[in-house]
């Protein structure tokens, strides 16, 4: 008897109370575990808000994206399918070019003096008999004949192109690095030699795609559990645990996809040869450059101002001769949106507009009723240059609170990760007739997926993907595994590319900023 008097133990979950107070108020009716506190609402409470437009790249581009209901829903995006994860497209830069002073010559004084004619030797053989060619402060030489090929370059014999015996080619002109140009050719009236015509011939660049997995795993009756909170998701209010985990699923995938288009690096060495293997079988993993990795120009900033923005912007992209009518959009996070409207609103013009009330400018920006009841309504969200170049600002949540947004210093004014005032210009327009951001997968493993099935209930959708649907409990199934688990797997292949990366901008905002 005295064994089975613990066996009742062995059932309870909690211990009795012996409350001995003899005054019965609220404290006894809490401290006996007869009261609960009460639920404001069911419904999840998102703290950091919903996330569906966290994505702008990933969600404009990934095609067929699993829904909340296990369906597809078709998006009319450009995805470009390629036989192979590495890629190259031919590209063109100036078709002129000037040319490098290899070595100083031994004597510098007086060279050219008389017209007499003297040497200098380039680090190419692009200029050609009969031009006359130029140094940076203007100094004029023409060449009397071909090049002769020696060891530090090209030798060339030059006259001046003086009016006066006593002109000579200054020193600076002479010193090893310094660039010249060639004009024009000039040849005499009668009996003249022709000259070579110079090409250029298109060069390369390279990409590659990369890998991304992600799977779901779950076992015994996970999939009809039914959670004590309801979660709001397109309308739609979820009640079961699964479906909720498959949100978050879609949720975490389009994230790792967000963040391979703006941060992943390019990892094959000039050889092809990539040094990242996967521990377990021993092969390659490519990584395909990011959008941040593609983009030519960079500079950094530590309070944007609109005259070095136009500054900065015109120095990107000058020397482009297309550049008319382009439209740029600039991602930045709400940081660099702050920026941005406040180097606008201090710029000199916009402040004399404010004072003077010009055009009814100042209606754009204060709004109310009487002489106190005053509101600020007028934000900045775009910009046209000087240059001909038209430029839209669009939100980019991953920069406020993406994965580097977490490890990001704080800016000491905001509060906001710098990461937030990151500020990148994306030439997104077309060139001849395609677009300059482009994206691309594999042929054939654009997105491929698929449920290990066990001897497990599965989940309402994956059972629609998997053509089980009609399958009721207790129903014989083919399974590919006696456990009593499942899991769902995912893997894609892709990238973003840019055909033109230096018609596009990186700001990037100091971290001096944060006293780094």
């Amino acid at each position: 008897m005295a064994g089975n008097r613990g066996n009742k133990f062995r059932f309870q979950v909690q211990q009795d109370i012996f409350d001995g107070q003899s005054m019965l108020d609220e404290n006894n009716f809490y401290a006996q575990r007869h009261g609960e506190p009460a639920e404001l609402t069911m419904k999840l409470t998102w703290l950091l808000g919903d996330s569906t437009k966290s994505f702008p790249l990933a969600m404009a581009t990934m095609g067929d994206i699993v829904s909340a209901d296990g369906g597809f829903k078709k998006t009319n995006n450009k995805v470009k399918e390629l036989p192979d994860i590495q890629f190259t497209w031919p590209v063109m830069s100036r078709l002129n070019k000037a040319s490098v002073v290899a070595v100083t010559p031994a004597s510098t004084v007086n060279v050219g003096v008389g017209n007499q004619p003297f040497k200098l030797t380039f680090t190419d053989n692009w200029i050609k008999r009969n031009y006359m060619i130029e140094s940076p402060l203007g100094i004029q030489a023409y060449v009397l004949g071909d090049p002769v090929k020696v060891s530090e370059g090209f030798e060339y014999t030059l006259q001046l192109n003086a009016v006066s015996d006593q002109t000579i080619c200054p020193p600076s002109e002479l010193q090893a690095s310094t660039l010249w140009c060639d004009l024009n050719t000039f040849n005499a009236e009668s009996e003249s030699r022709g000259t070579e015509f110079k090409r250029v011939a298109p060069g390369k660049y390279k990409n590659q795609m990369s890998i991304i997995r992600m799977s779901h795993q779950w076992a015994g009756n996970s999939a009809n559990k039914v959670m004590s909170i309801t979660v709001d998701h397109g309308g739609k209010a979820m009640k079961l645990w699964m479906d909720f985990e498959q949100y978050q699923f879609e949720r975490a995938w389009l994230e790792e996809i967000e963040h391979m288009f703006w941060y992943s690096r390019y990892n094959r060495r000039s050889n092809g040869e990539i040094t990242l293997k996967d521990i377990v079988t021993g092969k390659p993993i490519p990584t395909g450059a990011g959008l941040l990795e593609q983009i030519n120009n960079y500079s950094s900033y530590t309070r944007l101002t609109y005259s070095f923005l136009q500054n900065v912007l015109a120095n990107a992209l000058f020397g482009q001769s297309d550049t008319d009518g382009m439209s740029i959009t600039l991602y930045t996070g709400r940081g660099g949106m702050r920026e941005f409207d406040r180097a606008m609103k201090e710029s000199g013009t916009i402040q004399n507009l404010l004072a003077q009330g010009g055009g009814n400018i100042a209606d754009k920006f204060i709004k109310g009723d009487g002489n106190y009841d005053l509101v600020s309504t007028g934000f900045f969200n775009a910009m046209y240059h000087i240059d001909g170049y038209y430029i839209k600002v669009k939100h980019n949540p991953i920069f406020d609170y993406g994965r580097r947004a977490v490890k990001s210093p704080l800016h000491p004014e905001t509060g906001f990760p710098l990461e937030s005032y990151r500020m990148v210009f994306i030439d997104d327009g077309m060139f001849d007739g395609e677009p300059n951001l482009q994206f691309v997968c594999e042929k054939g493993r654009r997105m491929l997926h698929g449920v290990v099935t066990g001897l497990t209930n599965p989940p309402r959708q994956y059972k629609i993907m998997a053509g089980l649907n009609n399958l009721s409990q207790g129903d014989l199934a083919l399974l590919s595994s006696d456990i009593d688990a499942a899991s769902y797997h995912r893997l894609a292949t892709g990238g973003v590319n840019l055909r033109r990366g230096n018609t596009s901008l990186h700001l990037e905002i100091s971290p001096s900023v944060a006293g780094f």
